[in-house]
């Protein structure tokens, strides 16, 4: 089998390639004259109010104000991390599946306020979380709770609706990192028990990079990490305390958050039927994979819920030269190393180099998923 262009598995990195109209409504915003309506304007030639009210339909939320945009998902975790206001005698409870993200955040704080306690929780001998150590954990009285909803080294995706109810019946406040699961494993604020949700717009929703946002409960005030224009109530000396404005800042990138409106209207419609199909490309690749001799396929267990994220090994064979060889020969564009999720691979046996990462769209096709295999087969014999 001989494929002539480039085989795209790098869906966990970036959603390639946009959905369709998200070009074109960015294209169209640059070339139409800037429209500044306020943060909470209605009008329907807003893409800002258009992406936060498909946001909050998405994700189920009743006051789409609660839908803060962001450039990403890095700085949503920020705002939500550093918003809450921990200090000294905090705890923090994580886990080794945490993205740099969550980690260097968590840690900044450890650095402010040395008082400050972390727990990370491990893996079990199936590779799920330790719930048992987690429980342990929530008997020391957690500030926060922030959990990966779905692992971006091994696509595993973590029960968090159980793990967070436990957690908020101990009074904590409860964070979801959900920049890999947005798109690809259906998500709702009713049922997933997260009082602050962290995602963004160019991964499972093929939007546009320098997208994202953070779902934060009515219950919550988080407090102002950065203050500045808004476009209303310019008489206040101080930033404007109501959502979203109290944290938002600045202009908006809206050529951006239009080509994520279009994302998600695609979304709507062929959303379902894309995250199937990247799933059945999964598992053709998983299969095929674990039958190559020399190959290690991380996280075997078969009944575990899991996005497209496939990780590998081949005996012999650095890490990063077969992340070079497989693009520069084979045309197969993945990604190689630690994923900027260095504990996870302790936990795993991936450490210290890391791994190769496939990860497919249901843009992807049955033919280029086994050209991958032939091509991995090749290089392991």
């Amino acid at each position: 089998m001989v494929l002539q262009s480039k085989i795209y598995l790098n869906n966990a990195a970036s959603g390639w390639p946009r959905a369709d109209g998200v070009c074109e409504s960015v294209n169209t915003y640059l070339n139409t004259p800037p429209f500044h309506p306020g943060r909470v304007s209605s009008s329907s030639q807003d893409p800002i109010t258009e992406c936060r009210r498909r946001l909050a339909d998405l994700l189920e939320v009743n006051d789409p104000n609660r839908i803060i945009l962001t450039q990403h998902a890095t700085h949503a975790l920020n705002l939500a991390i550093f918003g809450l206001g921990i200090r000294h005698h905090g705890h923090i409870v994580a886990t080794v599946t945490e993205h740099n993200s969550v980690l260097r955040p968590i840690h900044h704080l450890k650095v402010r306020y040395p008082s400050l306690k972390i727990t990370i929780i491990g893996l079990d001998a199936s590779y799920a979380l330790d719930e048992e150590a987690f429980t342990h954990a929530l008997a020391d009285s957690p500030t926060l709770v922030v959990l990966n909803h779905a692992s971006n080294v091994t696509g595993r995706v973590n029960p968090v609706e159980t793990l967070f109810a436990e957690a908020k019946k101990r009074g904590a406040i409860t964070l979801l990192d959900a920049a890999q699961s947005l798109g690809n494993v259906p998500l709702s604020v009713k049922f997933c028990n997260a009082d602050m949700i962290a995602f963004t717009g160019h991964k499972g929703l093929h939007g546009p990079p320098g997208t994202g946002g953070l779902y934060v409960d009515p219950k919550l005030d988080l407090e102002q990490i950065y203050v500045g224009g808004t476009g209303v109530r310019s008489d206040l000396m101080l930033h404007p305390p109501d959502m979203p404005m109290r944290l938002e800042a600045g202009t908006p990138n809206a050529p951006a958050f239009a080509g994520l409106a279009a994302a998600l209207q695609w979304h709507q419609k062929h959303g379902a039927t894309h995250a199937q199909t990247a799933m059945a490309l999964r598992d053709r690749l998983r299969n095929g994979l674990k039958e190559v001799q020399g190959v290690t396929v991380f996280d075997a267990d078969e009944h575990a819920q899991r996005t497209s994220v496939v990780s590998f090994r081949i005996q012999g064979w650095d890490v990063e030269e077969l992340g070079f060889i497989l693009a520069e020969s084979f045309g197969i564009i993945g990604r190689s190393g630690l994923h900027c999720a260095p504990l996870i691979h302790q936990a795993i046996g991936s450490a210290p180099e890391g791994t190769v990462r496939l990860s497919a769209s249901g843009f992807n096709t049955e033919d280029e998923i086994d050209f991958a295999i032939q091509s991995i087969r090749k290089l392991a014999s």
